[in-house]
């Protein structure tokens, strides 16, 4: 509609009116063809859920959806002080041409007051407003000021403070203005409820998780707790806020199809599963529904994870930090991408090694319950992790030889714990250091007698807890006498070939 605007035979007739009166009069017309464009509105909501997703997972932008949501309900008040400004202004000046007299001319609420009428005498004041008021015209004041001046009544009658700076002059004016007021009710409603709720948004949750951590502090110390695990604990709850803000991971889409959910889990656990070296050979479907199963765990420097006797069917896989696996043979190292406790969740029997964090430690913990419901679907797979998870892949045994003999003359004459006595009395075995016992450690998981004993154990169908610990321990302790006599015949045959 507004190209009739741009055609000289369907313009609105203006040959009569001097050029300033037909320049407003064509601008009047354009305005009131664009009208139409309010029923757009209506779109805004929509575009604008569409235009967060997009800011937010495409380009992930560093803002929340709460603070998006309270910045469009700003925006939406600051339209509609607009809207009210403009309705209040066109109201005044028709009424300021049927009546004479309007806030628009009243010197105070749109021009400035001279130094005359800042005089302080009260009557002498008010006989120069009146003898001003005839000579004003509108020309005189900016079109800024005027929408200005529009605008800050729209704000006060929405805001509530109203100072009574400008007001109606005429019932024309009154009607605006009582109607106006109404409206401002609305807006005002709707602009203290969106802002309730990003500030119960952001403070639900914080208010929540300090409730919880007050309580469970009272009862630390109620309960006379040792301060090491005091500070264990706090280490734990300050984690657990900066991660996730105290809620479960994933606990916003939790209600979603378990389609959805395992689509969101696999996506962001993607990274940690491609660290996991047993995970690379599982199908996708099994891992989705693995990843689904694992919980996050964090834990501070010095926590015991597990202690070696304890009837705990779990198993963690290291996302970050180290941690220090003892057994009664000796001690190792898991790092990121490792894992422990696999015996304990596969076969039921209890912890055979003592697990600390060297470092604060993320963790995701596979559990007993959930992975049993897991293998229903997939029964095919018990025996295959049996298999993969208590004998992985072998490492490179080259970089083991180096490290076995890089401290061979060190004289550092150590005995192999659990090692035979008759083996450690030999002088080649004494001769062994704490590096080299370390990697036979290692190396256990890796030897052909371990790994046909863990193939064995896997193609049953039932083994009794017991008999199972007792068969690993026995393997395990036959593979380190196997690898600790074939290294020290390495070093005897290697001195003999220097001498």
């Amino acid at each position: 509609m507004e190209m009739l605007l741009l055609g000289g035979i369907v313009r609105l007739p203006n040959g009569s009116l001097d050029f300033e009166a037909g320049h407003t009069l064509w601008w009047t017309t354009r305005w009131l063809l664009r009208v139409n464009r309010m029923l757009l509105v209506r779109r805004i909501q929509p575009l604008s859920e569409e235009l967060f997703q997009f800011a937010i997972h495409d380009l992930q932008l560093p803002v929340t959806e709460e603070l998006l949501y309270f910045l469009r309900s700003m925006a939406s008040y600051m339209a509609m002080g607009h809207i009210l400004a403009c309705i209040w202004f066109i109201t005044s000046e028709v009424a300021l041409w049927r009546y004479g007299v309007s806030w628009l001319s009243t010197p105070g609420m749109l021009p400035f007051r001279t130094e005359t009428s800042m005089a302080t005498d009260i009557s002498e004041a008010h006989r120069a407003l009146s003898e001003a008021a005839p000579t004003f015209t509108l020309d005189s004041v900016s079109l800024a000021r005027e929408y200005l001046r529009s605008l800050l009544f729209s704000l006060e009658c929405i805001s509530t403070l109203f100072y009574g700076d400008i007001i109606s002059m005429n019932p024309m004016e009154l009607i605006a203005e009582i109607v106006i007021t109404f409206w401002s009710i609305y807006i005002y409603g709707a602009l203290v409820g969106a802002q309730g709720e990003w500030i119960d948004s952001q403070a639900r949750q914080e208010a929540a998780f300090e409730q919880n951590l007050g309580e469970l502090q009272r009862f630390l110390n109620e309960n006379d707790v040792p301060k090491g695990l005091k500070r264990q604990v706090k280490a734990y709850y300050a984690r657990m806020w900066r991660r996730h803000q105290g809620k479960p991971e994933f606990a916003s889409v939790a209600n979603v199809s378990k389609a959805l959910y395992e689509d969101v889990v696999f996506a962001t656990q993607h990274d940690f599963a491609a660290q996991v070296r047993v995970f690379r050979a599982l199908d996708e479907n099994f891992l989705r529904g693995l990843l689904v199963c694992l919980d996050y765990v964090v834990c501070s420097e010095g926590e015991e994870i597990a202690t070696k006797g304890d009837m705990d069917r779990s198993m963690y896989f290291i996302a970050q930090g180290r941690i220090l696996v003892r057994m009664d043979s000796g001690e190792s190292m898991r790092e990121r991408g490792e894992f422990f406790g696999e015996f304990a969740l596969l076969y039921g029997i209890s912890r055979l090694e003592t697990c600390m964090a060297l470092s604060v430690a993320e963790l995701y913990r596979l559990d007993h319950e959930p992975y049993e419901r897991l293998l229903q679907d997939f029964p095919g797979y018990r025996r295959r992790n049996k298999q993969s998870w208590t004998a992985p892949a072998p490492q490179n045994h080259s970089m083991l030889r180096a490290n076995n003999y890089a401290g061979k003359r060190k004289n550092t004459a150590t005995t192999i714990i659990g090692s035979a006595p008759i083996l450690a009395r030999r002088a080649c075995v004494r001769n062994l250091d704490a590096v080299t016992t370390q990697n036979i450690e290692n190396e256990v998981p890796h030897t052909f007698v371990y790994k046909s004993t863990m193939e064995m154990m896997a193609q049953l169908q039932t083994m009794h807890p017991e008999e199972a610990k007792q068969l690993i321990l026995k393997v395990r302790a036959g593979s380190r006498k196997r690898l600790s006599r074939d290294i020290a015949q390495d070093q005897d045959d290697d001195d003999d070939g220097m001498d």
